[in-house]
């Protein structure tokens, strides 16, 4: 039924705030985007986001966990699941997580967004297996709709959304080859994201990571639609070793050249 719940206005607390599983980082019940160029090492981030959600350590010294996934569904299609595991094992000796992860993964070859069969098994298994927490790396995988075009992209927002009413998404996401797009400020985390404005529209909150040249330094901003927006703080990735992210400083122009 496609009103099953309508909410007298009276009835509705002006009040609420937004509940969060990382506070400004992950918004519960939210559509939430890491974006980036090829190779910044976004599903890095997406991983460590995880394994710090799940072992209740606050984020980058400032970003403290507020409510922990009981059940994590990882939907990806680039990296082997081997690789997947090897990673976050490092990340969680590093985090003092010792239980056994909470986390599912699959590689759901052929599944899209945007087929209404496909999102209905998608929202069964969730429901089914008690998955709060849903994971997909990278979207353009998990759609066949034409990025730039509104009308195609909407079936793939609405998804992401009808997903949401069950489960935290956390959507890793290619950044835009270009960022001028009206209605958007220039140079705002929303123009970040690659294809048509709609995407940008169902974001509960976006995460922009750039690389700094090819070392491990990394800036990282954000802006979402109930929290207040990143300035850009340096980041470094421990490659090769914990391959956690730890803060080094807020970026100055200056430093960023």
């Amino acid at each position: 039924m496609l009103f099953r719940k309508i909410i007298p206005y009276a009835e509705i607390d002006p009040t609420e705030e937004a509940k969060w599983v990382i506070e400004g980082l992950i918004q519960k019940g939210g559509v939430n985007f890491i974006t980036g160029e090829p190779k910044t090492h976004k599903s890095f981030l997406r991983k460590f986001l995880v394994a710090s959600a799940l072992s209740g350590k606050t984020v980058f010294d400032q970003f403290e966990v507020k409510e922990a996934p009981q059940r994590v569904l990882t939907l990806i299609i680039e990296d082997r699941i081997a690789w997947e595991r090897r990673t976050m094992d490092c990340m969680f000796d590093s985090l003092g997580y010792l239980l056994d992860p909470p986390i599912g993964v699959c590689k759901p070859f052929g599944f899209k967004l945007n087929n209404s069969t496909h999102i209905k098994q998608l929202i069964a298994l969730v429901k089914r297996e008690g998955y709060d927490f849903v994971t997909i790396d990278p979207l353009i995988e998990f759609h066949s709709a034409d990025e730039n075009n509104a009308s195609e992209m909407s079936a793939v927002t609405v998804a992401l959304h009808q997903l949401a009413q069950f489960a935290t998404l956390l959507v890793v996401h290619h950044s835009a080859k270009s960022q001028n797009r009206p209605g958007m400020a220039q140079g705002s985390v929303e123009r970040s994201l690659r294809g048509s404005g709609v995407i940008s529209g169902a974001s509960s909150l976006t995460m922009e990571l750039t690389r700094i040249g090819l070392s491990a330094a990394h800036k990282l901003r954000k802006s979402g639609k109930e929290t207040e927006s990143l300035d850009d703080i340096k980041l470094l990735l421990d490659i090769n070793d914990t391959w956690c992210w730890e803060l080094e400083g807020a970026l100055t122009p200056e430093r960023v050249r």
